[in-house]
């Protein structure tokens, strides 16, 4: 934030804001239009409802409030602050880059940086009551998703069009925050995932959860949605069922209360007590869940423990097995055009039909031999599969290819295939080979050649029979 408005108030004065907005209308936090007439010696001339030929104001009570509005990156709306005529001064300085309304009483301008101002002005404001607190990192995704875990989507508002914190909150989950998941289906949370990147917009399928809006809906419907990407899912090793939370309801009850005697305003808890005894998820896709609540359930602590382990020091050779039991490939709902705009774009592109097509077909190619195929732990690098045959590890990168993207996707994927490689060899693997599968032979035949100078296998989707006989190149 610093650095924001030490720029900003480096090349930023009043007289340059008001006369860029000369000949606009521009509205008050209550709605009332003003118009910037003209900007000349020390004044700027403002047309309002009651006076429509204009009224002059002094650009220096404009500029007080601009300066103090990059001093302290925050300031309150009213007479006090902003002088006579702070409600036109407001409207200037919601003009300034980055600057939103925050509905607080009374209501407040702050400076933030442009995702910041984004997030605000399409997720509107949130309790951020966690804000400040690096223990509370923890979300509940709520869905009955066959695909749970692979990410975060949702429509951008609810039914009649209004803003929904269960959908909104989704802006406020941090890069490498944990997200568990519970299934409705299986009445139980059933796995953990850490946020990657930001969130992106595209389209999204939905049909609410709430019984009486999916009895009227009947069907999924498209509408304009919010991604975020996640690293994962990693299944708990037990799943933490219903049943096993309700036993502890009154332990997540004396946690609410607690919550609500130290912050105000809305929690997003998770849970609810219908009829006063009996526990419920909540029906909002995304809930805060405290980190008070961890610590009433093992499944939970270790996964949270497990979700801040980086890259170890090298073990002993041999110390280290091979990732866990292999996690099927999901097919992601979104609109193929979707883009990777993330850290890690193979994130996004592994819910695409091709790429896990291919996936699960190897998988099954080397389960035919009796070759145990594995999904990555949360300590290793998040491959699409591996497998071990004869003293050697073998890791895939999967690339789904077009004529267009060829080359793109052949770079990243010989990239992010030569780190795994790297990673897992200093996990204590001693021979690790590197495997690229792109969905068919590349058209350019370099890429082979390539490949081979790097020690990499090049091997494409329909020659993926071979991958268990493939050695050490």
């Amino acid at each position: 934030m610093g650095s924001i408005i030490g720029a900003m108030s480096a090349e930023m004065d009043a007289r340059a804001l008001l006369e860029s907005l000369v000949g606009q209308q521009i509205h008050t936090v209550t709605g009332r239009p003003n118009t910037v007439m003209a900007v000349a010696g020390d004044i700027v001339t403002v047309a309002t409802d009651r006076s429509p030929a204009g009224e002059p104001v002094p650009i220096e009570w404009v500029q007080s409030g601009l300066d103090r509005l990059l001093e302290t990156g925050e300031i309150e709306v009213g007479v006090p602050s902003l002088g006579y005529r702070g409600a036109f001064v407001a409207a200037v300085l919601l003009k300034v880059p980055g600057a939103v309304l925050v509905p607080t009483t009374p209501r407040r301008i702050r400076l933030t940086d442009p995702l910041g101002a984004y997030r605000l002005n399409e997720a509107g404001p949130v309790n951020a009551w966690w804000a400040g607190d690096p223990r509370q990192r923890f979300w509940l995704e709520t869905t009955d998703r066959p695909d749970i875990g692979v990410d975060l989507h949702c429509p951008q508002r609810d039914t009649v069009g209004n803003r929904s914190p269960g959908f909104s909150l989704i802006w406020w989950v941090e890069p490498d925050d944990v997200v568990f998941h519970y299934s409705l289906n299986e009445y139980a949370i059933t796995a953990w995932s850490r946020a990657a990147g930001h969130v992106t917009e595209a389209p999204t399928v939905w049909l609410p959860h709430r019984a009486a809006t999916r009895r009227r809906l009947l069907t999924p419907r498209a509408q304009p949605g919010w991604w975020l990407d996640l690293d994962g899912p990693f299944p708990l090793e037990q799943p933490l069922t219903l049943a096993q939370l309700r036993e502890r309801a009154d332990d997540i009850r004396a946690v609410l209360e607690q919550l609500k005697s130290d912050h105000d305003g809305s929690l997003y808890f998770p849970f609810f007590l219908w009829g006063g005894s009996q526990l419920r998820p909540m029906q909002p896709y995304v809930s805060k869940l405290p980190a008070e609540l961890l610590g009433l359930f093992p499944q939970l602590t270790g996964a949270a423990a497990a979700s801040l382990v980086e890259s170890p020091q090298p073990p002993a050779p041999g110390a280290q097995g091979l990732g866990t039991s292999y996690r099927q490939a999901q097919v992601g709902p979104w609109p193929s055009g979707r883009q990777p705009s993330t850290p890690d774009p193979a994130l996004v592109e592994r819910g695409l039909k091709g790429h896990a097509d291919i996936q699960n077909e190897l998988a099954q190619v080397l389960r035919n031999p009796g070759i145990e195929p594995r999904s990555p732990l949360p300590s290793e690098p998040n491959f699409d599969l591996a497998w071990e045959a004869n003293g050697t590890v073998f890791v895939a990168e999967i690339k789904s290819i077009s004529d267009d993207n060829e080359e793109g996707q052949l770079r990243l994927g010989l990239g992010q295939v030569l780190r795994y490689r790297h990673r897992l060899a200093r996990l204590g693997h001693q021979r690790v080979v590197a495997v690229l599968v792109p969905e068919r032979t590349p058209h350019d035949g370099s890429w082979e050649n390539l490949c081979h100078e790097l020690g990499v296998v090049l091997l494409s989707g329909s020659e993926i029979e071979d991958a268990p006989t493939l050695t050490p190149m």
